[in-house]
């Protein structure tokens, strides 16, 4: 393609864009991991332990940039 043509990107909306990095990072997190990603608390609700939650919040930044080279994010 020239450089003067524009590829016109979809819009997605903003819930789906967050859905979207947030389900590919977080499948990145446990396809990758070679302990258990998450915890439990003392009530039963689980979360990422801290390197998991590192490993989702980079992963998360590089698929919302893979993103955006093919989508605009729509307003909120």
């Amino acid at each position: 393609m020239g450089e003067n043509m524009s590829i016109k990107k979809m819009v997605v909306p903003a819930e789906q864009w967050v859905e979207l990095y947030s389900e590919i990072a977080a499948w990145h997190v446990a396809e990758s991991a070679l302990d258990n990603p998450t915890k439990k608390d003392e009530f039963g609700n689980e979360s990422y332990t801290a390197e998991a939650q590192s490993k989702f919040e980079e992963a998360a930044g590089d698929v919302e940039n893979i993103l955006e080279t093919f989508f605009e994010k729509g307003e909120a």
